[in-house]
């Protein structure tokens, strides 16, 4: 009989493996710690839960597409209750995030969209560096982390607008401190603006309530504008040779709270005066409140076969759609809002291929002020001008690139200033500037013209400020800030519950956190099958990882 006999480790293996075995336990120890000293001193993560700083911040939300334009924005969802320290705001946000109530798209103004058929996502995840303000204090337009002063475990996100001894006032939607007009640096602005356009969305559906925003009206005119693209090829340039031009019209489908009024000397005696409360005829004017649909439009042609009477209704018509541009969020509910005009705008056009020995310019204004940023590619240079001024601001040289090769020309009239920049640089200092009259409300504030030169547009954006409300019963309060107090508010202006709000408006220096510099796990939800059905997973979404500014 053959006898196995079992191998039995050594002492000396015995001692290796449990040294070996304590190491890896210490290690594992000592990296615990350090990870909990490094989130407890330096960085530490957080989850944000509600729109009040939407949307350069998102909470709960859903990623709506419309079914119309195809352009895709966030809308403010329902959150979960969770009680801990690392969930940022949630109870600063008074917006109805019910997503069954009315939902618009912001770029070719569709509304009740359905938005329960958008999966949920959760907020945004900040990572936040804890000991950023142990050696400085926020600067002005930081977004900072805080306690929330009547709950230790309660954190809240926003923007730092008011600093320690400053007066400060919100006036027309614009920040003023010790008085004085502040404002934001470019970079602010992009981190900031909200959009209102983009060209490259348009609308597939059949309304005849809707017209695109962008348009020429000139016949002969040598633009190109099709869903796809944009051209302008004509580099004949003699005395004879004149601007042609495409401008924005803020045109919306339906609703609205302005007023349009068209000539016409007299009512038709045939008819009778209308009796709708958003209809009227008074002084040789017609007036209407809102728009005036398409269906209105043909009952009232039907009833009068009078040339001017029917002019007049069709220019009531096209009038009426073409409204001012107001503080809308597309990640709001647009129910029963009251709504500000906004006269901070900012366009950026993505252009290729320019050439020619004419000129490329865009026309921006605020209401009251014009500007013009030309570029003339033959002699390399780009000019700023103000209204018709044959005088530019500045010139300087400008190097086309090559190619096929994109330029981005961000031209900004935010806190009446004018800000020019190519590929996010500015081109020259910001020129502040003092409107010479009362702003008029913005329907048709951007035109683009070309003149003697070949180009093609890639990408075309329109976008608006922040524009900054006061809430309670005195809305030209003026705020004191104490020596170690600061004031903040949510880029989410209309619903956003901050300083404005709070009995104790100021937060102190002791209540911050940190500065919050990256969203370093935002999500989205993905879709798998298992059996037939349909089941929605939370997927890190890597193209929205970003720095925060």
């Amino acid at each position: 009989m053959m006898l196995s006999f079992r191998s039995y480790p050594s002492t000396e293996t015995n001692v290796h493996r449990r040294n070996t075995l304590r190491e890896l336990a210490e290690s594992a120890l000592l990296l615990a710690l350090a990870v909990l000293l490094f989130r407890t001193f330096a960085v530490e993560g957080y989850l944000i839960s509600t729109g009040s700083m939407a949307p350069t911040l998102l909470g709960y939300h859903r990623r709506v597409e419309c079914p119309a334009c195809h352009f895709a924005f966030s809308r403010g969802a329902a959150f979960d209750k969770f009680q801990g320290s690392t969930q940022i705001a949630s109870a600063d946000f008074e917006g109805d995030l019910d997503v069954f109530s009315a939902t618009k798209c912001p770029n070719c103004s569709l509304g009740e969209i359905n938005a329960r058929v958008a999966p949920r996502n959760e907020g945004d995840q900040l990572l936040v560096q804890k000991l950023a303000y142990e050696f400085r204090d926020p600067r002005r337009w930081e977004v900072v982390v805080f306690q929330n002063q009547n709950d230790a475990e309660q954190a809240y996100v926003k923007r730092a607008v008011g600093l320690p001894g400053e007066n400060l006032q919100v006036r027309e939607g614009d920040l003023y401190i010790n008085d004085e007009l502040q404002r934001k640096p470019f970079e602010i602005q992009q981190a900031m603006r909200v959009p209102v356009s983009d060209y490259f969305h348009q609308p597939e559906d059949q309304d005849p309530d809707w017209r695109s925003r962008w348009s020429k009206r000139e016949d002969g005119n040598d633009w190109d504008l099709s869903p796809e693209s944009i051209h302008f090829r004509n580099t004949t340039m003699d005395s004879q040779s004149e601007m042609q031009w495409f401008s924005y019209e803020n045109w919306i489908r339906s609703g609205g709270e302005h007023e349009t009024r068209v000539p016409v000397s007299s009512w038709p005696s045939t008819l009778k005066r209308p009796d709708d409360p958003r209809l009227k005829y008074e002084n040789g004017e017609l007036i209407c409140l809102g728009t005036f649909s398409a269906y209105e439009k043909q009952q009232w042609l039907q009833k009068c076969d009078e040339p001017e009477f029917q002019s007049a209704i069709e220019k009531l018509f096209t009038e009426s759609h073409i409204a001012p541009i107001v503080d809308a969020y597309g990640y709001n509910s647009y129910e029963d809002k009251q709504y500000n005009l906004q006269h901070d705008l900012m366009v950026s056009v993505e252009f290729a291929n320019l050439s020619g020995p004419g000129q490329f310019e865009v026309q921006l204004t605020d209401g009251a002020e014009a500007f013009r940023v030309v570029i003339l590619p033959d002699r390399k240079e780009i000019a700023l001008l103000r209204n018709n001024e044959s005088e530019p601001l500045w010139r300087v040289p400008f190097q086309a690139p090559k190619k096929d090769e994109p330029t981005v020309l961000d031209f900004s009239l935010f806190d009446q200033q004018v800000v020019v920049a190519v590929n996010e640089k500015a081109v020259q200092p910001a020129i502040p500037y003092t409107p010479s009259r009362k702003r008029s409300p913005l329907r048709r504030p951007v035109r683009i013209g070309a003149v003697g030169i070949e180009c093609q547009i890639t990408g075309l954006h329109l976008s608006r400020d922040v524009y900054y409300t006061m809430k309670g019963d005195d809305p030209g309060k003026v705020y004191q800030l104490n020596p170690d107090e600061f004031f903040v508010l949510g880029d989410n202006s209309p619903v956003s519950l901050d300083s404005r709000v709070w009995t104790n408006p100021a937060v102190p220096r002791a209540a911050l956190i940190g500065k919050p510099f990256v969203v370093h796990l935002p999500s989205r939800q993905g879709e798998f099958q298992w059996k037939g059905k349909v089941s929605h997973v939370r997927v890190p979404d890597f193209s929205r990882i970003r720095y925060i500014r």
